[in-house]
């Protein structure tokens, strides 16, 4: 059974959607991804409206066309069989 929690705290919340602590911060107090919410003393940020931001971002991101000068894969070709060529 799968079970998807309607809150996470800080540390969880930056380990579901794969950032560290220092990014999750900046991109909260930048308005990019969803304050939090107090729930007796526990900040809490709600999965549902967390997901849709980090979809949001990573959208904004892949939309990006220019070539960020720290993309160390941007010159490399990957294997013809997940181009979707046959191997010959």
């Amino acid at each position: 059974m799968n079970y998807k929690p309607h809150s996470l705290r800080e540390k969880d919340a930056c380990t579901h959607i794969g950032l560290g602590r220092t990014k999750f911060r900046t991109l909260v107090n930048e308005g990019r991804l969803p304050a939090p919410y107090w729930l007796d003393g526990c900040k809490l940020w709600i999965t549902n409206q967390l997901e849709q931001s980090a979809d949001a971002l990573m959208g904004a991101a892949n939309d990006n066309t220019a070539t960020s000068a720290y993309d160390s894969w941007s010159d490399v070709t990957p294997p013809q069989s997940i181009r979707g060529e046959e191997d010959q």
